[in-house]
């Protein structure tokens, strides 16, 4: 009996294989597209940390001690968030965490929605802790995939503001823009942030690049609708992969993250 159905569970194996593989490489990219931290610099500032389950998670933390925000940086897909470093080095104001998500840059693991959010959550925990000041104020910077992460981190962690740049409503909307209907099929993460919108309760900021056509605008459109106070939107003239060095852009990122005391910054 066994055998009569061995070719067809080993076929329905290869396929749950393949739609799990398919679905994975949609969500995250594989990370021979992401640069090396050593590409990124600020050796200096490099720290690794092992995440609640033993996992070796590594970034970069520009401490400014216990008197400082607290800004946690969460990047792309296929990006190395180190890319957010020299932003870090330039505003000496705040304190930065800039940790690469499972299987980004020099971390180990696997990503998926779960994972990351835990470690986001624990590795501010730790952040805070190295900074001697377990409540520092804390804002959350998410572009793109990363808008995801810090929108679920913000409905436990009720951070001062939360930065959503380039963000959108759900994975899933986002990946039918590349392949229509086929991701409606498969069971991926679905990093819904309309969903998790209505419990923010901090002042959320949304910078919005006008020519992306990555994140489409309706996703977006979908996502200020959803919380419950609505954000403030800043349009730029730029397309998703240069919004961060269009004009003004780090300006206006420097403006939605206010500091008790003002400080001279590199902005």
């Amino acid at each position: 009996m066994i055998r009569r159905h061995l070719p067809h569970l080993v076929l329905a194996t290869a396929l749950l294989g393949l739609v799990s593989c398919s679905t994975r490489d949609l969500v995250y990219p594989g990370s021979n597209m992401q640069l090396p931290d050593t590409a990124c610099g600020f050796t200096e500032n490099a720290i690794a940390l092992q995440a609640e389950d033993g996992t070796r998670l590594q970034g970069w933390f520009f401490n400014r001690g216990p008197n400082s925000p607290l800004v946690a940086m969460y990047g792309g897909n296929a990006m190395n968030v180190g890319n957010f470093a020299n932003i870090a080095a330039a505003d000496t104001t705040r304190s930065y965490l800039l940790i690469n998500y499972r299987g980004y840059g020099n971390s180990a693991g696997e990503p998926t929605q779960q994972a990351l959010v835990a470690d986001a959550r624990y590795c501010i925990g730790q952040a805070r802790a190295a900074m001697g000041n377990p409540s520092a104020p804390l804002y959350l910077v998410g572009f793109s995939l990363g808008s995801g992460v810090a929108t679920q981190v913000a409905a436990t962690e009720y951070p001062a503001g939360l930065v959503l740049v380039c963000p959108f409503d759900n994975m899933t909307s986002v990946a039918c823009n590349v392949v229509p209907f086929f991701p409606r099929l498969l069971p991926m993460d679905s990093w819904d942030s309309a969903s998790i919108a209505p419990k923010i309760t901090c002042p959320v900021t949304m910078l919005c690049a006008r020519y992306d056509k990555t994140i489409p605008t309706a996703s977006t459109n979908r996502l200020i609708r959803a919380f419950a106070t609505p954000p403030t939107v800043i349009g730029f003239d730029a397309d998703h992969n240069n919004i961060f060095t269009t004009a003004g852009f780090l300006q206006t990122l420097m403006q939605a993250m206010p500091v008790t005391e003002q400080c001279e910054s590199g902005f």
